[in-house]
């Protein structure tokens, strides 16, 4: 079994891990001061309210008989917030960044250890494939260094002062891919296409879109697989690519860091369930969009909004996007003895000055067979930010 020990130094910008050269004891006899307010703001390490013991513990994560350790102590800087909770004291991290070290750490051997090239995705043996071009390379999921803390944080809670074990299985691991090409065999049709135009739109407001829609160009999307637009396309950060631009927020238009990326969820949902997709959330702009019908946009806002979908076939499809001469062409291609003769087509009719009814219909070798109410979308008028009411 290999083990690695990943070591920590604080500095005053940069963090990296430490196994501490020597262990902190545990005071014999050690009680906790009680706090002297409700909460208090401290670090981690604050032995005046969190035992030593803690210290000496070693958090250790492992994959295939690798081992990755690196001791409690290397987090003893770690602002917290500490709160009375009947008597007991509760600990709530404030920051993450040393615990996402912790895990780029372990992600950088990961990458080297699980590389791959030109890997089949789909393959049926009689002349059907997909195939996957380029390097991927499996990560820790993002959300583990929240499990690091909020595991800690329980164990505080209860009095449990051990050791923390964590073995990466395939739920806990997510594939990357470096920069790769999809190509399928001709039997993979085009099912679901969509087309909106940012022509009149802003540099920065076009870089967004062309940054996020990158991040779905060539997405293959497993059979029972949901897709988080928001997720996929990441955080609307300067260190992801976004710049500010015009954007809905609280009922106004008005400016925030990555102004645009709806304009690629909108996109995105009439090709999905022009392809026959599973849209499992979606939700309406506050205001109508100048690029699609009413009905048939799709707003999404970090926390709370965002289009799912998933691939209810019982084969990988694949999305493709393109932003050339700024127009966003989202295109879906699905295996055609999946699609058997059928099509489909989101629509929308307009009810009212700010609302539409949304349809979903079915075709069969091109003839109606079904349609669908999805539901009503309702539209506040538009208002710039500093407009009176």
């Amino acid at each position: 079994m290999k083990r690695y020990r990943i070591y920590l130094f604080t500095l005053i910008l940069a963090v990296s891990f430490l196994i501490p050269s020597g262990s902190v004891l545990a005071k014999d006899g050690w009680t906790p001061q009680p706090l002297p307010a409700a909460s208090i703001d401290t670090v981690f390490g604050d032995s005046r309210y969190i035992d030593p013991e803690w210290m000496t513990r070693r958090v250790t994560v492992s994959w295939q008989g690798t081992e990755w350790m690196t001791g409690m102590d290397a987090f003893r800087s770690v602002p917290v917030r500490l709160t009375n909770v009947n008597g007991k004291i509760a600990v709530e991290f404030l920051d993450l960044a040393v615990f996402r070290s912790y895990f780029d750490a372990i992600n950088a051997q990961l990458a080297v250890m699980t590389a791959q090239t030109g890997t089949p995705v789909f393959d049926n043996g009689s002349g059907s494939y997909i195939i996957q071009s380029g390097q991927q390379h499996q990560e820790a999921v993002p959300q583990m260094a929240q499990w690091l803390a909020d595991t800690i944080e329980n164990l505080i809670l209860t009095g449990s002062c051990t050791d923390i074990a964590q073995e990466l299985t395939a739920g806990l691991l997510t594939v990357v891919t470096d920069q790769s090409t999809v190509t399928t065999s001709p039997d993979f049709v085009l099912a679901g296409s969509c087309t909106t135009s940012f022509k009149t739109s802003s540099a920065n407001r076009s870089n967004n879109i062309e940054v996020g829609a990158a991040r779905l160009n060539n997405l293959v999307v497993m059979p029972g697989q949901t897709v988080s637009v928001s997720d996929t396309i990441l955080p609307r950060t300067a260190a992801n690519g976004y710049k500010p631009a015009g954007v809905y927020s609280n009922g106004v238009h008005t400016t925030g860091m990555g102004g645009g990326v709806c304009q690629i969820s909108s996109t995105v949902y009439n090709a999905v369930k022009n392809a026959g997709l599973t849209v499992t959330e979606r939700k309406a702009h506050s205001m109508p969009v100048s690029y699609l019908p009413k009905g048939l946009d799709a707003a999404i806002a970090a926390g709370s909004k965002d289009l799912k979908f998933r691939n209810d076939y019982t084969t990988p499809v694949v999305l493709y996007t393109d932003t050339g001469n700024k127009q966003l062409t989202v295109n879906v291609v699905v295996w055609n003895q999946e699609l058997n003769g059928r099509s489909f087509k989101l629509w929308a009719k307009q009810t009212g000055s700010l609302s539409a009814d949304t349809y979903f219909t079915t075709y069969q070798d091109g003839v109606e067979v079904s349609t669908v109410f999805v539901g009503t979308s309702r539209y506040n008028p538009y208002r710039e930010a500093g407009d009176e009411e």
